[in-house]
């Protein structure tokens, strides 16, 4: 059956023919477009949607043949079936149109059977390939989501611990999970809230869908408006092709918005449609278009704050406050730490770790310390540890940072200095081997045993930096 609700663009330079197509179409339900030139139907097919193109071959400036091969190489439109309709009879021609992307041919003058049934078959064509295409992508989504939420798998991730704030956490999401409300998560740096943000995606109702994510803080107004709306083929400088938007990428899936309170004004009133209207358009493009997704977004400000500043729009902040999940700091539930620290040993990739454990001074230590920089912080603290403790070995506070110990315990501890952002794995370890060299009092024997080295590597360790050179207390025994 045709398709009624079908947009066929009729292109022809002759006003007869444009009528006589014209009349055919309408009379079997069709919405029906009009171009008079090659130039004009590619404007046609910006502006407008189109399911189908009968497409005249020989017209003066931009012909038939051009307009095919512009389109099939346009990402955007290149499954748009394009029929032919000639008076040219002549092989070459065929061959040069089929070069340039054509679908099909009608002779003319037409037979009226023939165009139905070649329009019926296009569009039936298109159906089945869209069909494809979003099964196809609902399968990759399916295979993701038992990737990430199968029992043993690696990279599965959950909000661990066992704490009334953590359970009310859970409780929030198994509320909120299948609402296709927006939702706002509030925390600190570092306390889960993408982990959140999973959750409420991979738990929910769209977890065969797309999950998305956009960090504000990290990209400038222009380039997050551009990742955020995607953008027409020549909306500014250098964009020379079409490019979808993170909105549109997420479709029927959930987009979450990370660090949203970075977000500037004139983004948030743009964003500030989707969330009232569900439309949005690209950069540089006129047409509306639909955003069938779930928005999440998360933050470390207080946008309440914000909002008395001017920096934040009060309309944007009611829209995505209505519903909240609030995110403890890990200092605020303590008594998680033993658990995520078991998390972290088990799923570390670093180094062999099944056979490692924190001592019970250990974990007083880490249960004694604030956390300013959470869970994410706890994380790093315990891959650390297994990266400078030996195989098998019980880890004891002196395999710490010493920024944990409180003010009143640091010398006694032993606890090697806590590594800066910008330090890499290797800085760490010449760091590692200063502090063990400084506590040994230079003896390298007693040293070395201590790091799990032999003593001509740390020799060799210490004759290859000048950090360990200079160290004049360091004895030969």
């Amino acid at each position: 059956m045709i398709n009624d609700k079908a947009r066929i663009l009729i292109v022809d330079d002759d006003e007869a023919s444009l009528a006589t197509l014209e009349a055919f179409l309408v009379t079997y339900g069709f919405i029906v477009h009009k171009a008079r030139s090659g130039a004009d139907a590619l404007k046609k097919v910006v502006e407008d949607s189109t399911d189908l193109i009968l497409l005249d071959l020989l017209m003066p400036g931009v012909d038939g043949f051009e307009v095919s091969r512009r389109l099939k190489s346009d990402p955007e439109r290149c499954g748009i079936p394009i029929i032919a309709v000639t008076a040219l009879h002549d092989r070459q021609s065929n061959l040069r149109a089929l070069e340039c992307g054509v679908d099909g041919f009608l002779t003319k003058p037409f037979d009226e059977a023939i165009l139905r049934a070649l329009i019926t078959n296009m569009l039936n064509m298109k159906r089945l390939k869209t069909d494809l295409e979003t099964s196809q992508g609902r399968l990759e989504n399916i295979s993701e989501y038992h990737r990430r939420f199968t029992p043993g798998r690696s990279r599965f991730r959950k909000i661990v611990g066992t704490s009334d704030l953590i359970e009310k956490v859970r409780a929030r999401i198994d509320m909120v999970k299948n609402s296709e409300v927006p939702v706002l998560i509030l925390g600190e740096s570092g306390t889960g809230k993408q982990l959140v943000a999973e959750a409420l995606h991979w738990e929910g109702n769209r977890a065969g869908e797309p999950f998305v994510q956009v960090n504000c803080a990290s990209l400038q107004e222009s380039l997050l408006e551009s990742e955020l709306f995607g953008h027409a083929k020549g909306a500014y400088t250098g964009a020379v092709t079409h490019k979808k938007g993170l909105i549109q990428v997420a479709q029927r899936g959930s987009l979450f918005v990370d660090e949203v309170g970075d977000m500037s004004l004139a983004v948030q009133a743009k964003f500030l449609t989707v969330l009232d209207t569900g439309l949005f358009r690209r950069l540089g493009d006129t047409q509306e278009r639909m955003a069938n997704v779930r928005i999440i977004a998360a933050t470390n400000r207080n946008l309440k704050e914000e909002t008395d500043r001017k920096r934040f729009r009060l309309d944007m902040y009611y829209r995505l406050s209505g519903v909240d999940i609030h995110v403890p700091p890990l200092r605020q539930h303590k008594e998680d730490i033993p658990l995520l620290v078991e998390y972290f040993l088990a799923g570390s990739r670093l180094t062999p770790s099944s056979n490692k454990r924190f001592s019970t001074e250990a974990m007083e230590v880490l249960q004694e310390y604030d956390w300013p920089g959470n869970v994410r912080e706890l994380r790093n603290v315990v891959e650390s540890a297994i990266v400078f403790s030996q195989r098998n070995e019980v880890i004891t506070p002196r395999r710490l940072p010493s920024e944990l110990a409180p003010p009143g315990r640091k010398s006694n501890r032993g606890l090697i200095p806590m590594a800066s952002d910008s330090m890499t794995l290797a800085d760490m370890a010449i760091v590692y081997i200063r502090e063990v060299l400084k506590r040994e009092h230079g003896n390298r024997t007693r040293a070395a045993k201590i790091l799990g080295i032999s003593r001509s590597t740390l020799k060799k360790k210490i004759a290859d930096n000048p950090a360990l050179r200079d160290l004049s207390f360091i004895i030969d025994h």
